[in-house]
């Protein structure tokens, strides 16, 4: 007959294999993540978006109390009278302006609101893989790609700064990627800057990545966190 400890023991381990079997299945069954698909590369302007600590003026003519001056919120809203909290973060002025036009026509007969975009924050981008100081860099003005993975702290000794990758959301909402070589520039050669916007995303990766893009597309969700990927790819939806 068997003891206590050792019927405990064998329920525990019959518990643990179910437990397992089922995790298993539930993997089995999981979609695979969606290839993601970049659209061309361009250096034309995308449109305005706000962002967090941006200031904007909000006019109502047939409301002139509803008018005001307000800022963006550390969570993307603003504040507004009547309607309270409105998502303002990356939205686009005519987006945002059509929005709060609509938020105000159970109060106005005729609501006209016109949205004009105020000072607007540092220019502020994200830098991840091999540099000292991974996060976000902040600097006034406009700066270009090598600048800010200095000012992350420089690469660690395991960098491929010689290809490193650049996110950029398009004009179309899509995503674009650039190879950039940011080696040249530190050993005394000539390079192209390349300008970043606001909220770019560059990444310089510890083992080599293909020049060619549909390499890229097909392994980025291993180059480059699934977290920077989500925050570009949702954060203005």
């Amino acid at each position: 007959m068997l003891s206590k400890r050792a019927l405990m023991l064998g329920l525990t381990g019959m518990g643990l294999c179910a437990l397992m079997a089922a995790t298993a299945a539930q993997a089995a069954r999981a979609p695979e993540a969606t290839p993601i698909r970049f659209s061309q590369w361009t250096d034309e302007d995308p449109p305005y978006l706000f962002y967090p600590t941006d200031k904007l003026e909000i006019q109502v003519p047939g409301a002139p109390e509803l008018s005001r001056t307000t800022q963006v919120g550390q969570d993307g809203r603003i504040t507004l009278p009547l309607v309270g909290q409105v998502m303002a973060a990356y939205k686009s002025v005519p987006d945002l302006q059509t929005e709060i036009t609509e938020l105000y026509r159970p109060y106005l007969r005729h609501p006209e609101v016109t949205v004009f975009p105020g000072d607007t924050g540092n220019t502020r981008v994200l830098v991840g893989g091999e540099v000292r100081s991974p996060g976000w860099v902040e600097m006034p003005g406009d700066f270009d790609a090598l600048s800010a993975a200095l000012a992350a702290g420089g690469f660690t000794n395991a960098a491929k700064s010689q290809q490193v990758l650049i996110l950029r959301r398009g004009l179309d909402g899509t995503i674009m990627q650039r190879l950039i070589d940011l080696k040249s520039p530190l050993n005394g050669k000539a390079s192209m800057a390349v300008a970043l916007r606001r909220h770019d995303i560059i990444f310089v990766p510890k083992t080599r990545i293909a020049k060619a893009g549909v390499w890229v597309e097909q392994n980025i969700n291993n180059i480059v966190p699934a977290g920077i990927m989500n925050w570009l790819l949702y954060s203005q939806n």
